[in-house]
């Protein structure tokens, strides 16, 4: 007789029939399943992480050749703007004196921007605090001596070749220029201008308050040159003009009428800008006196 056990726990008779088998695989499927679960849900082994290794570099340092300016340019190096104590000391942008150019033993390079550079020639001061004189014609030596006889007379003077084109715009710069030079008074400056270049110092120095005195050889646009008056205001001015020369007659004219402050009239019996100076010689001396008085005054 088989035990009790058996019959309850192994056999169960449905309909007569035995279900063992059918019971084992449901519980090996559930099993296997499980384990498969199980897998999935473990974490993965997290990647080692790189690391730098430092490789020691074993290439050669290119040795770099130093050259100064007398191999790079032909030229002494003190000569070079960039190691004058006098121009490293300007703040950037600003007006720089006039360089020498060597084109002669007073010739000067004067650099308005950086597309714009007039040539011209510095009497230098020989003292501190001189002043100084611009003067602005087409023709360098068309002045003649009287650059020579100012700076006797000590001023410091600046002759610049302006061109036809040169704007009004421009005095500013080119007196800029002037008082930068070591030992120029910019608190005593005055400005001389011939034929056509005289319009353009008029002009200049009405909107600069730089300029202290004005004379003009020669000037041309009359009715221009009166609408600027009111601007130049008080300050002196000196005109100079040829009997022969009706344009520059009737502007000069003109202008000392209109002047509000203390204004000179010379007239000549005939010539054009510095041609008067030739001309008339003792006008060169008019004007020097009349340039002593004003400015040594100032």
């Amino acid at each position: 007789m088989q035990p009790v056990f058996d019959d309850v726990v192994l056999r169960s008779r449905v309909g007569g029939s035995l279900v063992l088998a059918p019971l084992l695989a449901v519980l090996l499927f559930a099993t296997a399943l499980s384990l498969a679960g199980c897998r999935y849900l473990t974490p993965a082994t997290p990647a080692p992480l790189p690391t730098a290794t430092a490789i020691p570099r074993r290439d050669p340092i290119p040795t770099v050749e130093v050259l100064d300016s007398e191999a790079l340019y032909g030229q002494d190096s003190r000569s070079i703007g960039q190691t004058n104590p006098s121009l490293a000391s300007f703040p950037a942008g600003a007006i720089l004196p006039p360089a020498p150019d060597g084109r002669s033993e007073r010739g000067v390079s004067v650099i308005l921007d950086a597309e714009t550079t007039l040539f011209g020639e510095l009497y230098a001061p020989v003292g501190l605090r001189q002043p100084g004189i611009l003067l602005l014609g087409t023709d360098l030596a068309g002045w003649g001596a009287l650059p020579a006889t100012l700076s006797q007379h000590g001023f410091a003077v600046l002759v610049v070749q302006t061109e036809p084109l040169t704007p009004a715009r421009q005095v500013e710069a080119m007196l800029q220029s002037l008082i930068a030079a070591p030992g120029v008074d910019a608190g005593s400056i005055g400005v001389i201008g011939a034929d056509r270049a005289a319009d353009i110092a008029a002009l200049g120095c009405a909107v600069n308050s730089l300029c202290d005195v004005l004379a003009l050889l020669s000037p041309r646009s009359r009715d221009t040159l009166v609408n600027m008056m009111p601007s130049y205001g008080v300050r002196p001015i000196w005109l100079a003009a040829g009997q022969d020369d009706k344009e520059a007659s009737d502007a000069a004219s003109v202008l000392a009428a209109a002047a509000a402050g203390e204004a000179k009239y010379v007239e000549v019996s005939a010539g054009r800008g510095v041609e008067l100076l030739g001309r008339q010689p003792d006008l060169a001396d008019d004007l020097l006196a009349w340039m002593l008085r004003q400015l040594q005054a100032q």
